[in-house]
Formats: C-alpha cells, structure tokens, sequence
C-alpha cells in the first residue's frame, strides 16, 4: 500500500468570475515510508493548493470535482489518517498567547489521551529530537529566533506520529546556514523515521539535496515527474529545462543567467493545447491546438508533444 497516491485529481475555486480549475487532472506517488517526493513550480501554479488537498485542509471555496487521494490507502478527510503540515511562516502558524509546551502537549492531549503534565514531558522530549533544549516549553513563540520556531514546528509535526509530512516551503524565511540545519534534519526524520514527505518548494537547489523524485508543476498540470538523478542529468519537458539553465552555476562559466521568458497563465485562462506554448522555444503547430497526453518514460512521465 503506497502512503500517497493521487489519481487524475482537478481541483476548482469558486472566486467572482466562477468555478475556476486550479489542479488539472494530477497523478502523483510516494512509493515508499522513507520517500521524499519535492513538488516545484512557480508561484501559482497550484503546488500550495495540491499540498492542502492532500492535508485535507481545502478551503470552503475549494471542490474536487474529479479524481482522487489516497494516504496508506484512506481518505486525506477520514479522522484515520494523520497527516502533519509544515508550513512556511512559523510566527503565524504558533500561537503568540500559548506557551511552546502547551502548543505541543495539545498533541498528545487530544490524539493521544495524555494527561497535561505526561503531554509536557513528552513535550521536553520532542523538543530534543529537533535539537532544542526541553527548558523551551516554558517560553513563547516571539522568545525565539526563526529557525528555533521552525525546529518547533517540526517537533509539532513529529509528535502526531503522522503518515505523511507536508511542508510548505518551509525554510523561505530563514537564512541560508538555518536553512540548511533545518533541512538536514527534515531529511533525517524521513530516512530514520520512515515518515514520507512531499516537499513543496519553487527552488531547484533545494531540491537537489533534499528529494528522491520530483514533480514539475506548470499551470495546475504536473509536466514531468521523474528520480530526481534522471531529471537533473537529462531534463525532459522544456519547461524543465528552462527552470535548471536559469540557475546560477558553479562548474561551467556563464557570462548571462538565462530566463524563462513571458509569465505563466492564470487560473481559468490557460491557453489552447499545451499550457506552456506562449513561453515554450520549441513549440509546434499541434502545441497550439492539441493539449499534450501523459508519456511513461522510466517509471516517471512527461506531458509533451515532443514525446509523443
């Protein structure tokens, strides 16, 4: 039993011009408990909304209309499953009035039955595991320094013994040397406590050392999925590979950065054929008319005409 499968999933928002489609028709899967599969694309493209989705946290304006998700084989929605959020800003997602044990002992309280003072112990203890001495439990969300709240959110995460993790891009706010701490323990939890993660994130670097495969995400379509070594040595979809030749390189001299030229579409407005053809150097005549179908290549896909 996979713990994620998603099936042929679309996703509307209701907003003033209508049902508005904002995932289109998405197949994606974490094969194994100790998989981190990284979910990229740029701001918009659905990524956030795919992530709520599989935490059963779509807003009220939000409706599946086809498809669906399974997380070790139940519904996201089901009180069976147990599915922990990470997410980007951790001052807004702890409570300022509420100590850092009390955030965490509700954990243990209210899925395991723990009385207060068993809930704070166990609180000192997560706190450990994410590198925090057991002394925070006492003190408040703006008593510590971001990457201390975002290690929190993780020892929060952890404690609901989830089945999955999904984390919102969750090291935007933190400094490059933070950053990296958090990251490596993120990694660390999955591999050593087999916990599967789908990373959302728009930055390519990140992904690199994080992910075992990823997920291309342009205007609400995954356009290729794949192991993250296959993608990197030998990207597919030209969106792809506009995304790896616009990062900076170390190895190999560049006098100018290459950009992905144009704007991605916006919800409801995609265009004719294959959503990437206003954008895409290599578009042909059926790019513009036809929209492109799922191609299996080594047990990942591309959507493009080019492998058709």
């Amino acid at each position: 039993m996979k713990p994620l499968e998603i099936r042929n999933l679309t996703i509307q928002y209701l907003t003033h011009r209508g049902w508005v489609e904002v995932v289109s028709h998405v197949n994606l899967d974490i094969n194994e408990k100790n998989e981190i599969l990284a979910l990229v694309g740029e701001s918009g493209c659905g990524k956030t909304t795919l992530g709520l989705a599989v935490a059963g946290l779509l807003p009220y304006n939000a409706r599946v209309i086809n498809g669906y998700i399974k997380i070790s084989g139940k519904d996201p929605n089901s009180n069976s499953v147990r599915v922990a959020v990470i997410f980007q800003d951790a001052l807004t997602s702890l409570n300022p009035l509420l100590t850092i044990g009390e955030q965490i002992a509700e954990i243990y309280i209210h899925h395991f039955n723990m009385h207060k003072r068993e809930a704070l112990e166990e609180a000192e203890k997560i706190l450990s595991e994410v590198g925090l001495p057991g002394s925070f439990i006492n003190k408040y969300p703006h008593e510590l320094s971001g990457g201390q709240r975002q290690r929190v959110l993780v020892a929060i995460a952890i404690a609901l013994k989830p089945e999955l993790i999904v984390a919102d891009e969750p090291t935007t706010a933190l400094d490059v040397t933070t950053q990296a701490r958090v990251l490596n323990m993120l990694k660390n939890i999955v591999k050593n406590q087999n916990i599967p993660m789908l990373y959302i994130t728009h930055d390519l670097a990140l992904v690199a050392h994080m992910a075992d495969k990823i997920a291309i995400m342009y205007a609400g379509q995954v356009v290729e999925y794949r192991d993250k070594y296959s993608l990197f040595k030998q990207p597919l979809h030209p969106y792809t590979r506009a995304l790896l030749n616009s990062l900076p390189r170390v190895d190999v001299e560049v006098s100018e950065l290459q950009i992905v030229r144009g704007e991605p579409p916006l919800p409801g407005n995609f265009p004719n054929g294959c959503r990437f053809n206003p954008r895409c150097p290599l578009a042909f005549s059926r790019c513009f008319s036809e929209e492109p179908s799922v191609k299996v290549i080594n047990n990942g896909f591309v959507r493009c005409h080019l492998y058709a």
